[in-house]
């Protein structure tokens, strides 16, 4: 709404998303949210010490909190208490929000994949928790079974991908779907629902090859450690983001299967996997049992929570109307550049763009789209510092006060996700790389247009004119503006690094210009000479090219237009005396002089 222009008018949403919408504002239970967020980070710290991990969590309707942990055994700190179950935790209702802020400052959200599974009708272990919503954690258990009949088995899933999809603690899970409800066989468009869409694959086992994909180096990073553990100590400064398959269809491959069984085992390794039908070695299997659906592993029977599919539309219809808004226009678009001599570019995939507007951009032009605006600016701040790309330097530059570790690995995980989900790495690699260690590095492939433009202009010398021009030229070609223009970073002018940017661009435009003057080329002279004023108004160099070019072209009042225009420019400057350079204004007389001599 702070983009619309006058006389713009709002669209009316229509009645059935007006009446969703209201269904949905009636059934908030966002303080239920935080608090089971609060609960889950406060006992990840506790437990992060310790190697052990959540299986599911128990939230009753006055906000008491149950944690079923991985085994008996493990006793409760403060402010958690033991129960009937030794293999539970437990949280009272009259412990205040406030007091689990302190040590859930000290987490990350261990349990992304955590999502509702229904209503508790019974237990076994621990009857206090009847009537409580039971929550699971799909990665803690690995594989994740629906036995029970197709049509409540479909409205399960549906309900779980739309939990998965608009989770409040699970926006850095990457999602893989096969055979869907609501999608045709061999369906392979992505399913969008807020801001996680489901890539959809044609096969269960490519599937799996997608869900390996979106994992990355993840496995080999984390070694024997659990990604529970590594999410809560905030290990490596990284969210260890995990990647959920879905499927609906029943009948697969046995050897599939047994694959899947195997990546599974033990859960907590970055994947989970949730299959319609009984599958032996799964972790977990949801059993349909008379008006139940019983979980044989936490000793419970649930009704279970489903979304029917006029539901999802609604659903689909509300969140689609609210993300409806007129895209901008985008000002500067990437300049062909002619081709270029035998002077070659480092190899690269993704360009990030800092001379004018910060963008990303893939070697077709496409923009890269980040969720986070620090995630871009990460992406920026990495590609202006190869030689030391700390994590500590990069909180430090981009955020002027101290930031939760889980804030700034969540800024990270945006960051690489927006440039996978752009263009795929290389194989087993990432665009950031992930480490355990206090470096943060960029891909190699990822370069910025600045570096380009340096190891162009370091290539010139020794080289002719016409040489100089082929080299330069295309780098030049990226410039939109004055670096970081649009920004509001404060590490660039504090650093130094607009200035040496500004000084980068300026200088190869002046070679570029000052040789199409030494070849008559009068048109690259005033191109160079305009790619470098646009980082810096009124440079005199510059400047004082465009003036001889004018003046080889026996155009004495372009000498004058020329001046003139430089005189503007340092009024328009604050910082300037307004003074004139004293060489700019002798090369002035000096050319207005020939044109006399000439004449005469």
């Amino acid at each position: 709404l702070r983009g619309a222009t006058s006389l713009t008018k709002l669209t009316a949403p229509p009645p059935t998303a007006v009446a969703t919408e209201r269904v949905i504002r009636s059934l908030d239970a966002s303080r239920r949210a935080v608090r089971l967020d609060l609960a889950l980070r406060n006992a990840g710290h506790a437990l992060g010490q310790t190697v052990g991990h959540v299986l599911a969590a128990v939230m009753l309707a006055d906000g008491e909190v149950t944690l079923v942990l991985d085994r008996p055994g493990r006793m409760p700190t403060a402010p958690w208490s033991s129960t009937a179950d030794p293999a539970a935790w437990r949280l009272a209702a009259a412990i205040a929000d406030e007091e689990l802020v302190a040590d859930a400052r000290l987490a990350g959200q261990p349990c992304p994949t955590l999502v509702q599974l229904g209503t508790i009708v019974s237990a076994t272990t621990t009857p206090g928790i009847v009537g409580g919503e039971l929550f699971v954690d799909l990665e803690a258990f690995g594989m994740v079974c629906l036995d029970g009949p197709a049509a409540a088995t479909t409205d399960i899933i549906r309900g779980l991908v739309a939990s998965l999809q608009l989770s409040p603690i699970g926006q850095l899970v990457n999602l893989v779907g096969h055979s869907l409800p609501g999608t045709d066989d061999g369906c392979t468009e992505p399913i969008v629902l807020g801001s996680t869409p489901i890539e959809q694959a044609a096969s269960l086992d490519e599937a799996l090859d997608r869900a390996a994909v979106m994992l990355g180096s993840t496995p080999t990073a984390i070694g024997g450690r659990r990604t529970f553990e590594l999410r809560a100590r905030g290990a490596g400064g990284e969210s260890w983001e995990p990647a959920v398959l879905i499927s609906g269809a029943v009948g697969h491959n046995p050897d599939v299967l047994r694959e899947l069984v195997s990546a599974t085992r033990g859960g907590g390794r970055g994947l989970a996997v949730v299959l319609a039908g009984a599958v032996e070695g799964a972790s977990l299997t949801l059993t349909a049992a008379g008006d139940g659906w019983v979980l044989e592993r936490l000793g419970v029977s649930i009704v279970p929570v489903g979304l029917a599919s006029a539901d999802r539309e609604a659903l689909t219809e509300v969140l689609a109307i609210s993300a409806d808004v007129v895209p901008l226009t985008r000002p500067q678009e990437l300049i062909a550049a002619p081709p270029a001599m035998e002077v070659a570019d480092a190899p690269w995939e993704l360009l990030v763009r800092v001379l004018g507007a910060v963008e990303v951009v893939t070697r077709s032009g496409e923009p890269v789209a980040f969720e986070r605006g620090k995630a871009l600016e990460l992406v920026a701040w990495l590609s202006q510092h190869r030689e030391r790309p700390t994590r500590s330097s990069a909180r430090t530059a981009l955020w002027e006060l101290a930031v939760r570790d889980a804030t700034f690995a969540n800024v990270v995980s945006d960051a690489r996700r927006a440039m996978a989900r752009a263009l795929t790495p290389p194989v087993n690699e990432e665009w950031i790389e992930r480490t355990l260690t206090e470096d943060l590095p960029l891909h190699p492939l990822v370069l910025s247009d600045a570096e380009l433009l340096r190891s162009r202009l370091q290539a010139c010398a020794g080289r002719d004119a016409q040489q100089v021009i082929d080299a330069l030229r295309p780098a030049l070609a990226h410039v939109a503006g004055m670096p970081f223009a649009a920004t509001n970073y404060l590490w660039p002018d504090a650093e130094g690094v607009s200035s040496a940017l500004t000084m980068l661009v300026t200088s190869a435009a002046t070679e570029c210009a000052r040789c199409g003057l030494e070849l008559d080329d009068i048109d690259t002279v005033f191109w160079a000479t305009g790619q470098g004023l646009k980082v810096l108004p009124g440079h005199e160099e510059l400047i004082g090219l465009r003036m001889r070019a004018h003046a080889q072209r026996g155009d004495q009042a372009g000498v004058r237009r020329e001046f003139e225009s430089y005189e503007r420019a340092l009024h328009a400057d604050l910082w300037s005396d307004e003074e004139p350079a004293p060489k700019l204004v002798e090369l002035r007389h000096e050319l207005l002089a020939q044109r006399v001599r000439t004449i005469a």
